[in-house]
């Protein structure tokens, strides 16, 4: 089943499941416990963390974190596991494996970008983590794909906004054209 976040990121094939961590998990957890699903494909756009990964470049995951800027200062902590991934998805050979951090917030300031790229996380996106993690709780199968819209930096928003139409048609015509992920449907 493909899934994404919905509203203004929306595509035909794929069913929205809500925007940020909370609604993700509620939305895509109850579509699990009513359905029969074999596997997960996440349909995203992100923000990078690397300034040399270029805007439209598209990623495909099956690792996620969820870190918030005040653990990288030391000023929180969790006693949850910030850290999943899915061992078992069937991500095409020929594309990027790669982290990525979800948030309910968008980063803006280069030097906590700076302080996740030297963790080994490249990319934000704000559902990814709770995909991964409804996933893992129903035992399927899950990746995520994303094309990123912008840099995480103070133009972040005004980038993302710029780039978001072009980065959902790069994403729709990439994920259509990769049999290998219509075969686990």
């Amino acid at each position: 089943m493909f899934v994404c976040a919905g509203k203004s990121e929306s595509f035909s094939f794929a069913q929205p499941i809500g925007i940020g961590l909370v609604a993700s998990a509620m939305n895509l957890g109850k579509i699990c416990s009513f359905q029969p699903i074999d596997s997960l494909v996440f349909l995203g756009t992100a923000g990078a963390y690397d300034p040399e990964i270029q805007v439209f470049d598209i990623f495909v995951s099956t690792c996620a974190t969820q870190i918030e800027a005040s653990y990288t200062t030391h000023q929180s902590y969790t006693p949850i596991d910030n850290h999943i991934q899915s061992e078992s998805a069937n991500v095409p050979r020929e594309t990027k494996k790669i982290i990525v951090n979800s948030s309910n917030y968008i980063h803006t300031d280069p030097d906590f970008a700076k302080k996740m790229l030297r963790a080994g996380i490249a990319l934000e996106n704000m559902e990814f983590f709770s995909v991964l993690q409804v996933a893992q709780h129903f035992g399927i199968p899950c990746c995520g794909i994303f094309c990123v819209t912008n840099h995480c930096n103070e133009n972040a928003h005004r980038d993302f906004l710029s780039h978001h139409d072009q980065a959902k048609e790069i994403l729709e015509t990439y994920t259509r054209n990769q049999p290998s992920l219509w075969d686990l449907q």
